[in-house]
């Protein structure tokens, strides 16, 4: 099994025409970045979508949340249609492979309403403590501001989580680091990724 995330900018019309290009690579760089780091593939298609294909499912959501508050952190919004499933054809451009993640994938994302985040698993029943711990964390990062996605972006990605160290690379103050992270209730995010990791690795032909 492999997880596809699909998704696109949230009312990427309404962004001004000098401001695009900026948008698209951001997006780019953002997908560059995260793909490489936890080992997946990326696409960008019709302007302003998207689409990551993961090895390795269990990391599906932490792959979503990292890229969600990267692109938030530079003022945007994106939604993300997440599935597990199988892969029948794989290939080097992912835009072209085939199989039940990318089916389910593609046809959430226009489904998903006013979410940003959704998860579905082929032939499977999503655990409920999961779907449940999806649609808590999709409405914590609704209100998340960009300073606060910027903040949780950094210590999630950072080695040393020590407040007095991201304050360094925020050039900011300890206090103001623990005050925007305390607002983007980062215990609570981060408790919902390792749940969500263990969660997905217990499912039937998922490898770790």
């Amino acid at each position: 099994m492999i997880a596809v995330i699909s998704g696109d900018v949230i009312k990427s019309q309404n962004i001004p025409q000098h401001e695009y290009d900026a948008m698209l690579y951001q997006l780019d760089q953002s997908l560059r970045a995260i793909t490489q780091t936890w080992q997946g593939q990326s696409t960008l298609y019709r302007g302003d979508a998207f689409q990551i294909q993961l090895q390795q499912p269990q990391y599906v959501c932490m792959v979503a949340l990292l890229l969600y508050l990267n692109i938030k952190a530079a003022g945007y919004e994106i939604r993300q249609s997440l599935a597990i499933g199988e892969i029948d054809n794989a290939r080097a451009d992912i835009k072209t492979a085939t199989g039940s993640a990318f089916t389910m994938s593609g046809r959430s994302l226009d489904e998903i309403n006013n979410q940003r985040l959704i998860l579905n698993i082929t032939n499977q029943n999503i655990d409920p403590g999961l779907a449940l711990n999806i649609a808590f964390v999709d409405t914590l990062l609704t209100k998340m501001t960009a300073k606060q996605a910027n903040a949780l972006y950094v210590y999630l990605t950072a080695k040393n989580k020590q407040h007095s160290e991201l304050a360094k690379q925020l050039k900011t103050s300890r206090e103001n680091v623990t005050k925007l992270l305390n607002l983007a209730h980062y215990q609570l995010i981060e408790r919902f990724l390792h749940y969500a990791e263990d969660t997905i690795s217990t499912l039937k032909g998922v490898k770790s």
